[in-house]
């Protein structure tokens, strides 16, 4: 589930939508302050059946009556706004719909629905959703989404708030499977213990260029002049919709600073265990340099050299001053010899 926020001139639209899990309340301030709560719930022409999404597998020029429940926790009656468009993911990887003033050009624009709907306190109203895929369709997934929205206007804004439920629309017939992925950058952290390795950052930005959803699943390694370091996983795959683009960093620890390092990646895309697309999409391989320069090595260097200076210094002034201490002490020793009229003796104890 996922909100988003978005000013258009005076008007503040939320929205909400559902990838894996029914739709949870949304609370407005309603009439004397009593909040306005809703739900909408993929339906058959009774009610909620179950599903968390409405998945539709149509021929291009085909049509199919889908339904939602609209459901209102309100205690008092409710006038909804009944709307469809183009689904797409967020940066965090959430599933939403372009916002009610975006005109659909994808699988949103394929779907009819009432413009609204009236639904009584502690009520549900089924709203039919027609599924009309154009003929000259490109086969794939053209993801979308169905809302029920209400607006609530204020001293100086109106704000729109959407609640709404996924529609993955695949269009029949020879989909594509591909994904690229490119190296955007390589950098290495050395570790603050210089008796330690550092990580090496492996930045990429992988891109759908298919007709269908996949996921990009990323695994990193390197290579130094001490050999291979072992690969890491890059973390839970992220889902990509045709078209869409995601950047991830993989960190690769274990790696000593001795100069050049090889970082590889591998981006695979997965599908879904339903897709019926035959070719499986290609691996993609890449690999780039970085230098992993040993600072933390090169300053404890710096700073034992630096050392050592300091001590023989301190041992040069040391044996400088024993010296003249030694010469003095001759000095008034020979002195005061003179003084008692006795012949006077040195003794070298260099």
């Amino acid at each position: 589930m996922s909100s988003l926020p978005r000013a258009v001139t005076r008007t503040l639209a939320a929205a909400v939508l559902a990838a894996a899990a029914p739709i949870a309340p949304v609370a407005l301030a309603g009439a004397a302050d009593a909040p306005i709560t809703w739900s909408v719930r993929p339906a058959d022409e009774h009610g909620p059946d179950g599903r968390r999404v409405i998945d539709v597998v149509l021929e291009p020029g085909q049509r199919v009556v889908e339904h939602v429940a609209v459901t209102n926790h309100s205690a008092v009656p409710v006038t909804f706004s009944i709307s469809a468009n183009d689904g797409y993911l967020t940066e965090r990887g959430s599933f939403d719909m372009l916002p009610s003033d975006t005109p659909p050009i994808d699988g949103g624009a394929w779907l009819g629905v009432p413009e609204q709907a009236t639904v009584g306190a502690g009520e549900s109203v089924v709203v039919p959703v027609e599924v009309a895929v154009p003929e000259t369709a490109e086969p794939g997934d053209h993801p979308a989404g169905i809302a029920a929205s209400i607006l609530s206007t204020g001293s100086e804004v109106a704000v729109e708030s959407r609640v709404g439920v996924r529609v993955n629309l695949t269009v029949a017939g020879e989909a594509v499977a591909a994904l690229d992925a490119t190296i955007i950058d390589v950098s290495y952290e050395p570790s603050w213990n210089p008796f330690a390795p550092g990580d090496l950052v492996v930045h990429y930005e992988a891109v759908n260029t298919g007709t269908v959803a996949a996921s990009a699943a990323a695994v990193a390694g390197a290579t130094t002049l001490l050999g291979d370091v072992d690969e890491v996983d890059g973390g839970e795959p992220r889902e990509l919709l045709p078209g869409g683009r995601i950047e991830q960093s993989v960190r690769v620890s274990g790696v000593w600073p001795l100069g050049p390092v090889d970082a590889r990646l591998a981006v695979e895309p997965l599908l879904d265990e339903a897709s019926t697309v035959s070719a499986a999409p290609a691996m993609v391989t890449l690999t780039a340099t970085a230098w992993a320069l040993p600072l933390a090595q090169l300053l404890l260097l710096l700073l034992l050299v630096l050392l050592v200076l300091v001590v023989r210094r301190l041992l040069r002034r040391r044996r400088a001053r024993l010296e003249e201490l030694l010469a003095q002490a001759r000095a008034e020793g020979a002195a005061a010899a003179r003084a008692d009229g006795r012949p006077h003796v040195t003794t070298d104890t260099a």
